[in-house]
């Protein structure tokens, strides 16, 4: 939740958010367990898993079902929101959902690729992307798959929210949410 901080401010009394984890318990990389101890964060959870050899990514219908779970209990919803993995299931699921028009949109935070070939989706998107992220290339392969309305915004970091210093990109962000909301 402290992660969205910068991303919800703008929206406090525009919207309701909804949190949810990936499925899957994990262990955080070393370089993110300082950030999880500051805000006392004591499990960690991911939507997918990397096979043996690391080339592909397994737990796709396990993630996708949990999302469908989460939704089908909160009812109609404008847009789905994800950081990382949690960018690419929202991206799979808001797809799917735009197609029957149940949601007008989907904002990736650092997304990562699928890591397989054919994706595409035509869901409008928001892209913000860490400029010093170790996984801007695959945050960028994640965009171009996006062939709707689509807008990509670099912050200032690597992978994580960007600072509540940098108000241009929640005004970017909220000016989006508008445009999708009005359609």
């Amino acid at each position: 939740m402290r992660q969205l901080q910068m991303c919800m401010c703008p929206f406090r009394t525009l919207c309701d958010w909804h949190y949810m984890d990936g499925p899957l318990d994990s262990e955080p990389v070393p370089e993110i367990r300082p950030f999880l101890r500051m805000i006392q964060q004591k499990d960690y959870h991911t939507w997918l898993r990397k096979t043996e050899d690391g080339s592909a990514y397994k737990g796709f219908d396990q993630a996708i079902k949990s999302v469908h779970t989460k939704l089908e209990t909160l009812g109609d919803v404008d847009a789905l929101l994800g950081f990382s993995q949690g960018a690419l299931i929202a991206s799979l699921v808001g797809n799917e959902l735009y197609e029957k028009k149940q949601i007008q949109g989907v904002i990736s935070v650092c997304g990562v690729d699928s890591k397989r070939n054919g994706d595409q989706f035509t869901v409008p998107s928001f892209h913000i992307i860490g400029k010093t992220d170790g996984l801007r290339e695959r945050s960028k392969k994640l965009y171009d798959a996006f062939t709707g309305p689509k807008q990509m915004i670099e912050h200032a970091t690597g992978h994580k929210f960007p600072s509540s210093k940098e108000k241009d990109i929640a005004v970017k962000l909220a000016a989006f949410c508008s445009s999708i909301m009005t359609t």
